[in-house]
């Protein structure tokens, strides 16, 4: 992605450190996701402070978004679509640690153990999804184009497969927690999955069809 972005010409100081910063949202994203899905599907006590790990994503945004008006400011017409992309995809990394704790606030609404065919479905997806993290990550810092449509297919997939087992738990007889719990998290995992797959668009796509990437995958 630098070399596309920037040419022979090195990235400034500031958008470097800036791409770093949303390499580093997305590890801690992760983090929380799994700590969320343990505490969901694995019935596990929640042992972290999900919404501290959250704080930290949201300053990382802050960071990002200054560094790119910091640089705009000084060099105006310099890297303008780089400091466009950079914006969009803090944005996107900023949703997924909301999300991720959103995962966990599903749990105390819950009055019984999330077993059976329904936490089943969402582990499957759920693990489906986890491994586009590296993925994406490998495929903006690499600019590898086959990375990035591997994020975004699979997100499409996973996608339409919690779609069915939203329709799936409609129809049950699920007691009305269990079936709050289940189809929120299937949501959830979507929009995770959603925005990985907006990620990795910035590889794939021109600026203009960035985060509408699943018709494209």
């Amino acid at each position: 992605m630098f070399d596309r972005l920037f040419g022979a010409k090195a990235p400034s100081v500031l958008l470097d450190a800036a791409f770093e910063d949303v390499r580093s949202m997305l590890h801690q994203s992760e983090r929380m996701l799994e700590m969320a899905l343990a505490a969901l599907l694995d019935n596990q006590p929640l042992e972290v402070d999900l919404e501290d790990m959250d704080d930290t994503v949201d300053e990382s945004e802050r960071m990002v978004r200054r560094s790119v008006l910091e640089h705009l400011a000084f060099k105006p017409r310099q890297d303008l679509v780089a400091s466009l992309i950079l914006v969009s995809m803090v944005q996107d990394a900023e949703r997924i640690g909301d999300f991720a704790r959103g995962i966990a606030e599903l749990v105390p609404l819950a009055r019984a153990r999330r077993e059976g065919p329904f936490a089943h479905r969402l582990r499957s997806a759920a693990d489906r999804l986890k491994p586009l993290f590296g993925l994406c990550e490998e495929g903006f810092l690499q600019d590898d184009a086959a990375k990035a449509r591997e994020v975004m297919q699979t997100a499409t997939a996973v996608k339409a497969d919690l779609m069915r087992l939203n329709a799936d738990v409609a129809a049950s007889d699920l007691s009305a927690d269990m079936a709050v719990v289940y189809s929120g998290a299937a949501r959830i995992l979507r929009r995770i999955g959603s925005h990985l797959s907006n990620i990795a668009s910035t590889v794939v796509l021109p600026y203009d069809r960035i985060r509408h990437g699943d018709e494209e995958a």
